[in-house]
């Protein structure tokens, strides 16, 4: 599926769905280089690194959209590899919004990291992607870009935005031999998710709901029977990343184990 002397990217790769791809791509071999800007998790993700059989994976804390950094890391691929071959653009961050108290300083940081970081990546590394045949970016968005809930309007924006920057890239690029894809997970078992479920939890101001009473009923809304886990989605990142799956391009696949052909997930939400 994976030649030799690969090199791959993933950013917000030191936790949730960014770990289990790293993990993964450097199970086949692959050298992975993970962006991410969280202490915390880069701490956690280096010591999670030295119990690993393959050793491949160095973590550079990184914000993704800051220019000076990017250009930073590019210069260092360029002189250690010499090429990029995969490309995941994971880094993301969760957002409420009041439409009735909206803030421009928060929209836009949201903006930002989701939509904007992709292209500022993109654009970076796209010379060191064109030194290799078939290479490949792998973008990460959410079933909020199909449907979602309220309160999620800057959120829903950047990620839906994404879908359209997916297919424009896919088109751009392709003259390259660069195939540009994209995977929307629904409820991944992720801190994120915890923090939006617990969120929600104190908007009640109840004791009826708490964060296992919510997994089962939202267990029990999956047609699949559970929500997802990070390793659901990183198969799919691997698959979209290697040889099998040369001919698709500017393809947004969702991953939400059925629920987006059942019902919204602010089912979960009922009093």
């Amino acid at each position: 599926m994976f030649s030799k002397n690969r090199i791959a990217i993933v950013t917000g790769g030191a936790s949730g769905i960014g770990w289990a791809t790293a993990k993964a791509l450097n199970k086949k071999g692959i050298n992975v280089i993970i962006c991410d800007n969280s202490k915390l998790n880069i701490d956690i993700a280096n010591q999670k690194i030295t119990e690993l059989k393959n050793k491949n994976i160095s973590i550079w804390d990184i914000d993704v959209t800051s220019e000076k950094q990017i250009h930073k890391l590019f210069v260092y691929i360029k002189k250690e590899f010499g090429h990029l071959n995969y490309l995941v653009n994971n880094a993301g961050i969760d957002s409420f919004c009041d439409p009735s108290k909206f803030s421009l300083k928060q929209f836009n940081k949201v903006i930002m990291v989701n939509i904007t970081s992709v292209f500022m990546m993109t654009s970076k590394f796209l010379p060191l992607m064109r030194i290799r045949k078939n290479s490949s970016i792998v973008n990460i968005g959410s079933i909020h870009g199909h449907q979602t809930t309220s309160g999620r309007s800057d959120y829903v924006t950047s990620k839906t935005a994404l879908i359209g920057a997916t297919r424009s890239l896919a088109l751009d690029l392709a003259q390259f031999k660069i195939r540009v894809n994209m995977v929307s997970p629904g409820a991944i078992e992720t801190a994120m998710l915890k923090r939006g479920w617990m969120k929600k939890v104190s908007e009640f101001k109840t004791d009826k709901y708490n964060h296992d009473k919510i997994k089962i009923k939202a267990n029990s809304l999956h047609p699949v029977g559970r929500i997802g886990k990070p390793k659901d989605i990183s198969h799919a990142i691997l698959f979209l990343l290697g040889k099998k799956s040369k001919f698709i391009n500017g393809v947004n696949l969702i991953i939400d184990g059925g629920i987006h052909s059942k019902t919204i997930l602010s089912n979960i939400w009922e009093k």
